[in-house]
């Protein structure tokens, strides 16, 4: 009976130190689904891309976060050139779910004379056992110049103990509401952000680093306050996202939509990516 039990118990760590050991390779996978899908948008153009590569589910913002294939399908593609690259993809430990981030160029099709227009793309792909990365959730910003289209690609992978039952996104969420709301954003940030804290804002370059983020003078005006739509976390429970929409005053309809990434470091949820645009 206690040999069972041993053995038992010695699975069940296996099957742990599977889920949670770190793998480059996922990372390195799902930086080459963003490559194929950056060609197939410039190849063809970025409706048949986005159909292709979009979750069933997926979604973009669209006046409010609205069904990626559900939208496109009903009309045309744009007269653009959509182009862009990563250069940092995380990948959770269980190989499910990942974050990809990167510049982004539109060309106009029909005059491509005129200047491009830059900006920063934010994916978060998911993927079944055994099946293909899919995007389950996008959102970027533009700004006037490009940045980091000679940036290296750099993959990372979770390597840390996952999070403890009860402890989801949705609560670290809140937590990290409570604490802006009591001492400001910059604090909350300070708080909450990763060492690696990646803060988008549009007309902005991106921000790329805690201190950098926390530099930021855009912090100061902030006044947000978040609804979340949806969260989920990987299989690991080390890596997710929250998204929905954010306010600043007291009007009926939300002031923009947002997109923030947490995954696990030095034992607590910490946010990896935070990029919001303005409604319009």
């Amino acid at each position: 009976m206690r040999a069972a039990l041993l053995l038992a118990a010695l699975a069940a760590a296996c099957a742990q130190t599977e889920i949670r050991a770190p793998n480059m390779d996922d990372a390195r996978s799902l930086a080459a689904a963003e490559t194929a899908f950056a060609a197939h948008s410039v190849r063809e153009d970025m409706r048949v891309a986005f159909l292709a590569h979009f979750a069933e589910d997926g979604v973009f913002v669209r006046g409010g976060w609205t069904n990626a294939r559900a939208s496109l399908l009903a009309r045309q593609a744009p007269p653009i050139v959509l182009d862009w690259r990563p250069v940092f993809t995380e990948v959770a430990a269980s190989g499910d779910m990942g974050l990809s981030t990167g510049p982004s160029k539109i060309t106009s099709r029909a005059n491509p004379s005129e200047l491009p227009g830059y900006g920063q793309y934010v994916s978060v792909w998911k993927r079944a056992p055994g099946g293909p990365w899919r995007v389950a959730a996008d959102l970027g910003i533009a700004h006037p110049e490009p940045v980091f289209w000679n940036k290296p690609l750099e993959t990372v992978a979770v390597a840390t103990d996952p999070a403890p039952p009860g402890d989801t996104i949705e609560a670290a969420e809140e937590r990290f509401a409570a604490d802006a709301k009591a001492g400001g954003l910059r604090a909350a940030y300070a708080k909450h952000g990763s060492a690696s804290l990646r803060l988008y804002r549009p007309g902005n370059a991106p921000m790329a680093g805690k201190e950098e983020a926390l530099e930021w003078k855009g912090l100061a005006s902030e006044r947000r306050t978040w609804t979340v739509e949806k969260s989920e976390a990987a299989r690991s429970n080390d890596l997710g996202y929250a998204r929905g929409a954010y306010s600043e005053g007291s009007g009926d309809k939300p002031d923009g939509w947002f997109l923030r990434v947490w995954h696990r470091e030095a034992g607590a949820w910490r946010i990896a990516m935070d990029v919001s645009n303005p409604a319009r």
